[in-house]
C-alpha cells in the first residue's frame, strides 16, 4: 500500500520543474563539463611542461640556478593562476547548478506513485483481460445454451407435433389397419409361396446339376477307361500288325531270294535244255516238258507272294489310317467331355452358395416380414439387423450419457464463472475499502508527507517522539488491516488454488467427453454407411438364367443417431478429429519415429528418452537449468579460490631466516 501524493504537491513540483527548463539545463551542463574537460587536458599539459621544467632546472649547475630560477617561479605562478581560474569556473558551474536545483522537490515519489499506478493499472489490465476472456466464455456458454434451449424447445414443438401426429396416424392406422394388414397378409404368403417354388426349384436345379455331374463324371471314368482300353487294344493291333509286317517282309524276302534262285535254276535249266537239244530228240523233249512246267509254277507262286505282299501292305496302311482317324475322334471326344465337366464344375460353383443364399433370404424375410415365415435354421444365430438394432440402441444410450456428462460439465462451468463473478464482485469491494482505509488514513495522519509510504510507518513512529500514542494506535491500525489483507490473500490463494484444481478436473472431463463423442462419432459412421450401403442396395438371387428375385432391405430399423447432421456444426468439429486421426501420414510419421527410435543404440536411445523427458516437462527444464548454473557457479568459486591461493603463495613474504638459508 503507498501513500497518495498530495494534487497541489504534484502541481507545485511540475511547475518548478518547467521552470528549471532541464533540457536547456542539460545542455549548459554538457557545455561546461567539455570545458572542464578541457580544461583538465590543458593542466595535464601545462604540469607536464612544469615538471619538464623542474626536471631542466634540477640539471642546471647551482651558479645559474638563479637566472633560471625566476622563469620557473613564473611557469608555477602562471599555472597556479590557471588552477585558479578552473576551481573558479568549477565552483560557478556547480552553484549555478545548485542554485537550480537546490530548491527542486524529490522526484522520487512521484515516480513511486506512478509506478505504482503502473502497476496497479496493468493489474487492472490483467484483470479486466481475464474478465473479457471469462465473459467471452460466458457468451459463449451461454449462447451454447440458449441454443440447447432453442432446441430443446424445438424438440418440444417437434414432439408435440409428432404427437398430433401420431394421434392422428392412430386414427388413420385404425381405419386403414384391416384392410392392409389382410393385403400385407395375402402378399406376404404369395411372396412366401412364390420363394418356396423357386426354393424348390433351385433345389430340383442343384440335385439335377448333382445327378448330371455324377453321371459326367461316371461317363468320364467310363469314357477314360474305355479309351485307356482302346489304346491298349490299338497298341496291341499294331504290334501285331507290325508282327505281321516283319512276317510279310521276311517271307518277301525269302520269296525274293527263291525267285532268284528259281531264276538261276531256271537259267541253268536253260543251259541243259539248250545242251539237251543236241541228244536223242525222244528222250529231250519229254525232259523239256517237265521243266516247263516247273517254270510255270514257280511263276505263279511267284506272282501269288508279290500280289499277297502288296495286299498285306495295303491292309497295314488302311489298319494305319483307321487308327489315326480313331485317335483323333477319341481326343476330339475327350476335349469335348472335359470341356463339359468344366462347364458343369462352373455351374456347381455357381450353386454353390447356395446355403448361404437361403440364409439372406430368411434374413430378409425376417427384417421385411417381422418374423413372419422365419424358419428355425434361421434361428440358430443372432440376425446381423438385431445386432445392429441393439448396437444402435447401445449408443444412443452411450450418447444420452455423453449428453447428460457434459450438461452436467457445464452446469459446474457455469456455477465456476458465478463463483468467479462473485470473487471479483468482493475483490472490487474489498479494493473500495482499503481505498477507504487509506483516505481515512491520511486524513488522520495531516503531517506525514508525500513521500511516506505504509511500509515506512513502523520507521516514521520510532523517528518521532511527539504524538507517541497517536502514532501507535496509527501503527496499530495498518497492523491489523495488514494482518487482514495477509488473510485474505491467503483465503483468496486457497480458493484460486480449489479453483484451479476443479478447472482442470472440468476440463479432463471435456476432455474425455470429446473423446467419447469422438469414439462415439465413429460408431454412428460406421452404423450410418452400413446402414445407408443396406438400403441402397437390392440382394438379387440368381434362380434361373432369366428370372431373378429382388429383394430390398427395409429403413423401419434404421438407426435414428444416423440421421444426424455429420457436415455442420458438431458433426463437422468431430469430422475432423476423426478424419485427422485417420491420417495416415501421421500413422506413418509415428511408424517412422519408432522405427527410428528402435534402430538407434542403447546410448542414443538413452539420450533421446533423457531429452524427451526433460524437454516434455517445465519442472525437469527448471531443475536442469538450476543444475547447470550450480555447476557454473561452482566450477567458477573454485577457480577464483584456487587463484586466490596462487596468488597468496607468490607473495608470501620471505624471512630472515630463510633468507639465511638460502
Amino acid at each position: 500500500m503507498t501513500t497518495r501524493v498530495d494534487d497541489a504537491v504534484i502541481a507545485g513540483a511540475l511547475e518548478y520543474w518547467k521552470g528549471v527548463d532541464l533540457t536547456s539545463l542539460l545542455q549548459d551542463l554538457d557545455k561546461t563539463g567539455m570545458a572542464i574537460v578541457e580544461n583538465q587536458k590543458t593542466s595535464l599539459q601545462e604540469r607536464r611542461k612544469l615538471a619538464d621544467k623542474t626536471k631542466e632546472f634540477r640539471s642546471v649547475p647551482d651558479d645559474q640556478k638563479t637566472k633560471e630560477f625566476k622563469g620557473l617561479l613564473r611557469a608555477y605562478q602562471n599555472e597556479i593562476d590557471s588552477l585558479t581560474k578552473r576551481m573558479k569556473f568549477a565552483e560557478t558551474g556547480f552553484l549555478s547548478l545548485f542554485k537550480s536545483l537546490g530548491e527542486a522537490p524529490d522526484p522520487t515519489p512521484f515516480i513511486s506513485g506512478l509506478q505504482a499506478e503502473r502497476k496497479q493499472s496493468e493489474q487492472a489490465d490483467t484483470v479486466q483481460s481475464e474478465l473479457a476472456a471469462e465473459q467471452a466464455k460466458s457468451k459463449t456458454l451461454l449462447e451454447e445454451n440458449r441454443r440447447l434451449k432453442e432446441q430443446a424447445r424445438e424438440t418440444a414443438q417437434l414432439q408435440k407435433q409428432v404427437g398430433a401426429f401420431e394421434a392422428k396416424l392412430d386414427e388413420m392406422v385404425k381405419e386403414q389397419v384391416g384392410a392392409r394388414e389382410q393385403e400385407l397378409k395375402d402378399e406376404t404368403d404369395e411372396l412366401i409361396r412364390h420363394l418356396k417354388e423357386r426354393e424348390g426349384d433351385l433345389q430340383h436345379q442343384v440335385s439335377a446339376a448333382n445327378r448330371q455331374l455324377t453321371q459326367l463324371q461316371a461317363t468320364r471314368d467310363s469314357e477314360q477307361a474305355d479309351r485307356a482300353e482302346e489304346a491298349t487294344a490299338v497298341d496291341r493291333e499294331l504290334v501285331v500288325k507290325l508282327a505281321e509286317h516283319d512276317i510279310l517282309q521276311s517271307d518277301l524276302d525269302h520269296a525274293n531270294a527263291r525267285i532268284a534262285d528259281l531264276q538261276a535254276q531256271n537259267a541253268r535249266l536253260r543251259a541243259e535244255l539248250t545242251t539237251l537239244t543236241g541228244g536223242a530228240a525222244g528222250d529231250g523233249g519229254e525232259t523239256l516238258e517237265d521243266y516247263r512246267r516247273r517254270v510255270r509254277e514257280l511263276e505263279e507262286e511267284t506272282e501269288r507272294l508279290f500280289s499277297s505282299l502288296e495286299k498285306a501292305e495295303a491292309e497295314l496302311h488302311r489298319q494305319e489310317a483307321r487308327f489315326a482317324s480313331e485317335q483323333s475322334s477319341a481326343e476330339r471326344d475327350a476335349v469335348a467331355k472335359e470341356d463339359e465337366l468344366k462347364r458343369l464344375r462352373a455351374e456347381l460353383k455357381r450353386c454353390a452358395d447356395y446355403d448361404e443364399v437361403k440364409r439372406d433370404l430368411e434374413i430378409m424375410k425376417s427384417v421385411e416380414f417381422s418374423d413372419w415365415g422365419m424358419g428355425e435354421d434361421a434361428q440358430d444365430g443372432e440376425s446381423l439387423e438385431r445386432m445392429l438394432v441393439k448396437q444402435n440402441k447401445a449408443l444412443e444410450n452411450k450418447l444420452t450419457d455423453a449428453r447428460n456428462q457434459l450438461s452436467s460439465a457445464q452446469q459446474t462451468l457455469r456455477e465456476t464463472q458465478t463463483q468467479n463473478t462473485t470473487l471479483a464482485a468482493d475483490l472490487a469491494e474489498k479494493r473500495m475499502l482499503a481505498e477507504k482505509l487509506e483516505a481515512d488514513l491520511l486524513s488522520v495522519q495531516p503531517g506525514s508527507g508525500p513521500d511516506r509510504t505504509s511500509a515506512e510507518a513502523p520507521d516514521a513512529v520510532e523517528l518521532q517522539p511527539i504524538g507517541g500514542d497517536k502514532d501507535s494506535g496509527l501503527l496499530a491500525i495498518v497492523t491489523g488491516q495488514r494482518d487482514r489483507f495477509r488473510q485474505r490473500n491467503i483465503e483468496l490463494d486457497e480458493e484460486l488454488r480449489a479453483q484451479a484444481t476443479s478447472v482442470g478436473d472440468l476440463q479432463r472431463q471435456v476432455e474425455q467427453v470429446k473423446q467419447d463423442n469422438l469414439r462415439l462419432y465413429e460408431e454412428i459412421k460406421y452404423l450410418r454407411s452400413y446402414t445407408s450401403s443396406q438400403a441402397s442396395s437390392s440382394h438379387t438371387v440368381p434362380f434361373n438364367n432369366s428370372d431373378t428375385a429382388v429383394i430390398s432391405v427395409p429403413s423401419k430399423y434404421s438407426s435414428r443417431s444416423a440421421q444426424i447432421d455429420m457436415d455442420t456444426g458438431v458433426g463437422a468439429k468431430y469430422k475432423g478429429m476423426y478424419e485427422e486421426s485417420l491420417n495416415p501420414f501421421n500413422a506413418f510419421q509415428r511408424r517412422e519415429n519408432s522405427r527410428r527410435v528402435r534402430s538407434m543404440g542403447v546410448l542414443d536411445r538413452l539420450v533421446y528418452m533423457v531429452s524427451n523427458l526433460i524437454m516434455g516437462s517445465r519442472r525437469a527444464r527448471m531443475a536442469l537449468f538450476a543444475y547447470i548454473t550450480m555447476l557454473h557457479l561452482l566450477v567458477m568459486i573454485t577457480l577464483y579460490r584456487s587463484m586466490l591461493l596462487v596468488d597468496s603463495t607468490a607473495h608470501e613474504p620471505v624471512h630472515v631466516g630463510d633468507a639465511e638459508n638460502m
